[in-house]
């Protein structure tokens, strides 16, 4: 604030400049202190810890809406799978005398149908979304698995079941969270889940070991080529640890603008609003001793009872 100022609406007075400095030095240490040392707290510490408690409830509703599109998003996935088996064309043995994309399906929908009833209550608990992490992947492995059974091949058949690159689906689902943690815990029990499927590959069998070291071999019979397993282990952790630092950024992002928007509200209660939101619209910030030239009436009065 600088420039002219009225002592009543008629007459229109300028006023010296030294009045209005102390008034705009004022107005800058008032918008400092709503705002910067919220920012010094969020450069310094986790964002989860020292949040407000208005902030943080925000976050924690914005959790609780993402955890029910997770469900949403698991229900069309089982669904979507389920149709498409349904209706494509079987590539087993009728006489086969496993099937178990059925059962996986039954079960993977019953969970994720409670899963979803409990986040609309708003009371899935936080062990609860763990669990349903080690779940939605072990079902996957599970199924995996049970593909040299259902098509009466050795087991090292499903080594190569294009159904591996599900694992990175169910892993980037839980970026929907806002949690790194969700996202670490997934791919581990991924990349634990393929691990346990190698090592029984070429255990199961103490007098061959399905191990191959020629490319070409592997590609075209039901051998093991520990290279190529390897690269997907990899493959798996690369994702896992890539997600997890771009939520990292996002989420810091995300709380420091909840923030400063709180803070603005915060601020346009002892100023105009189109005084607080300069502090959100101004290239500089807030600085000391920057001001812009306004014409304002001012009334002094005395209150007496």
């Amino acid at each position: 604030f600088r420039g002219s100022v009225s002592d009543g609406p008629a007459d229109t007075t300028n006023v010296g400049g030294g009045a209005f400095r102390r008034i705009s030095h004022d107005l800058a240490i008032m918008c400092a202190t709503l705002s910067l040392p919220v920012r010094g707290r969020l450069r310094r510490s986790t964002p989860r810890m020292r949040l407000p408690a208005r902030v943080a409830a925000r976050v924690r509703a914005q959790e609780a809406a993402s955890e029910i599109l997770v469900g949403w998003i698991q229900l069309a996935i089982v669904i979507g799978f389920a149709v498409v088996y349904f209706l494509s064309r079987k590539t087993f043995r009728a006489d086969a005398p496993f099937h178990p994309v059925p059962w996986v399906h039954a079960a993977y929908m019953g969970f994720t149908l409670l899963r979803l009833t409990l986040a609309y209550r708003n009371r899935l608990s936080e062990w609860m979304r763990y669990l349903s992490i080690v779940i939605d992947v072990s079902l996957l492995i599970g199924l995996i698995w049970s593909f040299h059974l259902q098509y009466m091949q050795p087991p090292s058949f499903y080594l190569k079941a294009p159904a591996v690159l599900y694992i990175f689906i169910f892993v980037a689902l839980r970026t929907l969270n806002f949690d790194a943690r969700k996202v670490i815990t997934a791919g581990a029990v991924a990349i634990f889940g393929w691990l346990v499927l190698v090592v029984y590959v070429i255990t199961i069998d103490p007098h061959d070991s399905m191990i191959t070291h020629d490319y070409v071999h592997y590609l075209t019979s039901n051998s093991v080529l520990i290279g190529a397993e390897v690269d997907k282990v990899i493959s798996i952790g690369v994702v896992t640890a890539i997600l997890p630092y771009a939520i990292a950024r996002n989420r810091r992002l995300l709380t420091h603008a909840a923030t400063e928007s709180a803070s603005n509200q915060d601020l346009a209660r002892f100023v105009p609003a189109e005084v607080a939101n300069l502090t959100k619209t101004s290239d500089d910030g807030v600085q000391v001793g920057l001001g812009e030239p306004r014409e304002a009436t001012m009334l002094f009065l005395d209150l007496e009872g």
